[in-house]
């Protein structure tokens, strides 16, 4: 055999023999392609219009994200540089606003939706089914909170789909081109999150389960694309080197649980159902099922391909969720690949099976659709809807701006606000005073025993002694000593409140400490 012959056998045959694939050049692609263009652009026009004038400050990680870019550096405490390269091209472009900072998950969804698409039309053959795995997951809350909020998910799930297309594209054609393509895509997404190393496996298994792929081990366009996604990933390696592999032992640190439970693991699943909406989970969760039976135990394309690279990682975070808490977006890289092959399942029992099962998936599929929209417009309508703030998932999107505007204005009653510092115990509100107190001068986050962050790679407020300062912490309860034994003379509190619907929803308190001594250095282990 030719080592240059195609890998994955191509197009999925349906119930009898009949092709479900659709042509990339036929009437259908067209009509799908312009059927996604259009949704793309309402979508997009809809999220831009919601961040202009929308309610949602934000979030505390996008703000410390921005921090990051204030200082760029080569990798930094928790997480690669990407999200720092992005949010500093986009504010140096359009001003230090949320809304500039939140421009480039929005272009990044679009590119995510159109890299699915464009994965399922090469894998599927079907352009429908393409698209219905493209649309579907734009609906979700998870992927529509991914689309507003310029976290690290947006560019490293876009790596993640564009390494995929490349893959298949290397095994499918033998394309040079595609495994230096897979190489860049699976450096750029390690700048983005470390989760994008779950390629590896997804390698191992689609390879032990098909065993005519094994032949690139003797080719080097593998080991080129592998040496070229540690050279985009190099300056990382060199900054953790330099720190001690800070960011290694933090990652190690995340994984350590509390031991076996199954409370973890059904908080896991109902997280699942929630960011996803209850049948588009379940439908996820047939499609693992399927993908592993037809692809992994039958040898079918496309479902091996897929599915050994959307699996290992769902199989990673219910393993974990076993030992301790596991965040809701996680395993957010297995989605796409099980969506693709929950359509292509879907498009070919379809097909098998006639009029009356497609007109029944029809339905299951609308109502699917029609509920994630619904969650969706849901969760971003709680200012005007009827929801209790506890229910509310864009309360810790709210407040921010409130807060920063009352420490504005104790900051310009300060006797020297030009020598006057922010400080909190939580780099969360240290991130968010920084982008929102009038002027941004110095924020600092104090470390009083807390698990280590960037702040404490940064310039400590020790660099400020003689200074006055603005403490804030949340909740009503009294300062630490050691930060009262910091200062000649420390006043306050002043109380802000954050409400919703006529109830407290947060509240934090504002000291006034004059006179900077110095912080006493925290005692004990280091916590990762």
């Amino acid at each position: 055999m030719d080592p240059l012959e195609p890998t994955l056998r191509r197009p999925l045959k349906g119930g009898g023999g009949a092709t479900v694939a659709a042509g990339p050049g036929d009437a259908a692609g067209r009509r799908a392609a312009w059927i996604l263009g259009g949704f793309l652009a309402t979508v997009t026009a809809l999220r831009l219009a919601y961040l202009a004038f929308g309610p949602l400050d934000l979030s505390p990680d996008e703000a410390h994200y921005w921090e990051w870019s204030r200082r760029l550096d080569w990798s930094y405490y928790s997480k690669g540089p990407l999200v720092a390269y992005l949010i500093r091209a986009l504010t140096t472009a359009f001003g230090p606003s949320a809304f500039a900072i939140r421009l480039g998950a929005v272009a990044l969804s679009v590119a995510g939706a159109l890299a699915i698409y464009r994965l399922g039309r090469e894998s599927i053959g079907d352009s429908r089914a393409a698209l219905l795995a493209a649309v579907g997951l734009q609906l979700t809350p998870l992927v529509w909170a991914g689309s507003l909020l310029m976290t690290i998910d947006p560019a490293f799930l876009t790596a993640w789909v564009v390494a995929l297309l490349c893959l298949h594209r290397a095994f499918a054609a033998g394309s040079r081109a595609a495994w230096l393509g897979a190489g860049a895509a699976v450096g750029v997404g390690l700048l983005a999150k470390y989760t994008m190393l779950f390629v590896l496996p997804g390698l191992a298994l689609y390879l032990w389960r098909a065993p005519e792929a094994r032949r690139w081990g003797r080719r080097p366009d593998p080991y080129l694309a592998g040496a070229l996604a540690v050279v985009v990933f190099l300056p990382v390696i060199v900054w953790n080197a330099r720190q001690g592999w800070i960011s290694a032992r933090h990652v190690a640190g995340q994984g350590r649980g509390t031991g076996w439970t199954a409370l973890t693991l059904l908080e896991f699943l109902g997280s699942q159902a929630g960011v996803l909406t209850p049948l588009i989970a379940g439908i996820l969760a047939w499609a693992a099922w399927y993908g592993v039976r037809e692809g992994l135990v039958r040898g079918r394309e496309p479902y091996r391909f897929l599915t050994a690279f959307g699996v290992p990682v769902l199989g990673f975070y219910l393993a974990l969720s076993l030992q301790g808490k596991v965040q809701a977006n996680w395993p957010a890289a297995a989605y796409p690949p099980l969506a693709l092959v929950a359509a292509a399942a879907l498009r070919e029992r379809a097909e098998r099976f006639g009029a009356a099962r497609c007109r029944r998936q029809s339905r299951l599929l609308g109502l699917a659709g029609g509920l994630a929209l619904a969650v969706t417009i849901l969760g971003h309508g709680t200012d005007v809807l009827p929801v209790p703030p506890s229910l509310d998932p864009t309360t810790r999107l709210k407040g921010w701006r409130d807060l920063g505007n009352a420490v504005s204005r104790l900051w310009r009653e300060m006797p020297t606000p030009e020598r006057t510092f922010l400080a909190s115990d939580r780099y969360q509100i240290t991130s968010e005073l920084a982008f929102y107190v009038d002027g941004r001068p110095p924020a600092y986050n104090v470390n009083l025993g807390r698990r280590l962050n960037q702040y404490d790679l940064w310039e400590g407020p020790d660099a400020r002694v003689g200074w006055d300062a603005i403490y804030v912490q949340e909740g009503t309860g009294r300062p630490d000593e050691r930060l009262t034994a910091a200062f000649e003379r420390v006043e306050g509190p002043s109380v802000v409140e954050v409400r919703r619907r006529e109830r407290t929803v947060r509240t934090f308190s504002l000291y006034r400490g004059f006179g900077f001594r110095g912080m006493a250095a925290p005692t004990g282990p280091r916590t990762y």
